[in-house]
């Protein structure tokens, strides 16, 4: 399984209520938070398939990055630790 990092801005804050399933679907899929808007997950499906899964709980001016983690990382005062994964 690959190792990835999904980050997002989401552009309407009038209606950040909305996002609750996109929440959701990330904890589903395993997805632990590590920044306010960066989640990092296990999957052995590839970016391209995360991105399409997740976008559909976003609106169009949304914005979404998901990059494979490789072995050169690093990271401090994290929400969750990635070495927990």
């Amino acid at each position: 399984m690959a190792l990835y990092l999904v980050g997002y801005d989401l552009m309407n804050h009038k209606t950040q209520g909305e996002y609750g399933e996109l929440m959701s679907e990330l904890k589903r899929l395993g997805a632990q938070k590590v920044l306010l808007s960066q989640w990092v997950l296990q999957s052995n499906v590839d970016a391209e398939a995360i991105r399409d899964r997740l976008r559909k709980f976003m609106h169009e001016d949304d914005r979404m990055l998901v990059a494979e983690i490789t072995n050169n990382w690093a990271s401090c005062w994290t929400l969750f630790s990635i070495n927990e994964l």
